[in-house]
């Protein structure tokens, strides 16, 4: 009798399905093993371009000082910031055509995020209060906030990802950046010198921009309009002085205020801490303006090396020798001029601190006017100067 040859056909058969089956598996496992790989890298590289957005977004808002001069600091940071990331061991070049300044966050924050990609970003047309780097559309004094957008690098590859996914795998960072919400009061910032203010004229006719103004008299002059003499800001001992100059200083002022006389010549203590102060900046140059100030920093900056004829000091820090000086009411002065005299405090001031002062009782003492700080009601009411004193940069998004 003949055997039948069905159960080893079917051994065979049963061999050949497995084999198929595991075949499949197989595929199916590598195309998943390659996917977790792609959703990991691609996560990595959007943690890694969101990180450069923001710090890029953050260095360029922290430039911003209501100038067109601030905007063009803002400009070369950011992009400066941006470009100290790499990817895949690559440089990213970071351009401008991706950022953007504006004088209100909620426009900023639409126009960047109701767009997809960052080039339909760049190809959408700016609202009315945005602008993209290079134009000059919105009044330098308002602009607040800075916009970026960061696409993928172009060696960003996924492969298996998109053997699985139609829809192309959108990788970009995107942050908003600017100037904190109004803060109260003036705190720990303020010099220890006032200026008199004659609240009958305006104060654009009474403290031109850019003017080199007395912070301090020479020693026996006597107090006029637009002289200046030292305050108890911090105390009224010369190690006070000294502090408060230095930026060493607690306590918080407010329009309306009073502010006490300080008696004596205090030179030591008067220049000791506007020394220090000016040694603490980055850009360390003696009898410079303000401009030339940000264009040496901006230099500085960009190439790692000190421009031509600047002085530098990298352990220092940008903006202090910016300093802020209480203005008080003329009458009050005049009326009273000794040390336990009230003087109300009318507004704030900016001032660049151009020199060291020099030895001996120093004489006057001088500084470059910036502006005035618009507080009302000691509050920061936008519009104004934005300085580390009275605001702090912020990441919003």
């Amino acid at each position: 009798m003949r055997k039948s040859s069905r159960p080893a056909n079917r051994k065979q058969g049963e061999r050949g399905a497995v084999l198929a089956l595991t075949a499949v598996s197989m595929l199916v496992l590598i195309l998943a093993l390659g996917l977790c790989a792609d959703i990991s890298h691609f996560y990595s590289v959007q943690t890694e371009l969101q990180n450069a957005a923001d710090a890029s977004a953050l260095a360029g808002a922290s430039a911003l000082n209501n100038s067109a001069g601030g905007i063009t600091l803002a400009r070369q940071t950011a992009v400066a910031q941006m470009n100290n990331y790499e990817f895949n061991h690559n440089s990213i070049n970071f351009t401008e055509s991706n950022l953007y300044f504006a004088s209100n966050f909620d426009s900023l924050q639409t126009f960047l995020y109701s767009n997809s990609t960052c080039a339909d970003i760049a190809a959408a047309t700016t609202p009315a209060n945005v602008e993209r780097a290079g134009e000059t559309k919105l009044a330098a004094d308002q602009v607040a906030f800075v916009g970026v957008c960061m696409p993928a690098p172009a060696t960003t590859t996924i492969f298996f990802s998109m053997t699985a996914i139609t829809s192309p795998v959108l990788i970009r960072g995107r942050a908003i950046a600017g100037n904190s919400p109004p803060l109260t009061g003036i705190c720990d910032q303020l010099a220890p010198m006032v200026l008199l203010d004659d609240i009958s004229v305006d104060n654009a006719t009474e403290f031109p921009p850019g003017t080199v103004m007395t912070l301090r008299n020479a020693p026996s002059d006597a107090y006029s309009p637009g002289n200046y003499g030292l305050v108890e800001i911090c105390g009224p001992g010369g190690a006070d002085v000294r502090d408060a100059l230095q930026g060493n200083c607690a306590g918080c002022f407010s329009v309306g205020d009073i502010v006490h006389p300080k008696t004596g010549v205090t030179s030591g203590p008067v220049r000791q801490g506007w020394n220090d102060r000016f040694d603490a900046d980055v850009v360390t140059t003696q009898n410079i303006n303000h401009a030339t100030y940000d264009q040496q920093y901006a230099s500085y900056l960009a190439t790692g090396t000190p421009p031509a004829g600047a002085t530098i000091n990298p352990s220092g820090y940008f903006g202090r020798r910016v300093i802020i000086v209480p203005s008080v009411n003329k009458d009050d002065v005049l009326g009273c001029s000794g040390s336990g005299c009230d003087w109300h405090v009318t507004s704030f001031l900016q001032f660049f601190i151009q020199a060291h002062v020099p030895g001996g009782n120093g004489g006057e003492i001088t500084a470059e006017f910036m502006g005035k700080i618009n507080v009302a009601n000691g509050t920061y009411g936008g519009g104004g100067t934005p300085v580390q004193s009275l605001t702090k940069t912020v990441l919003y998004r």
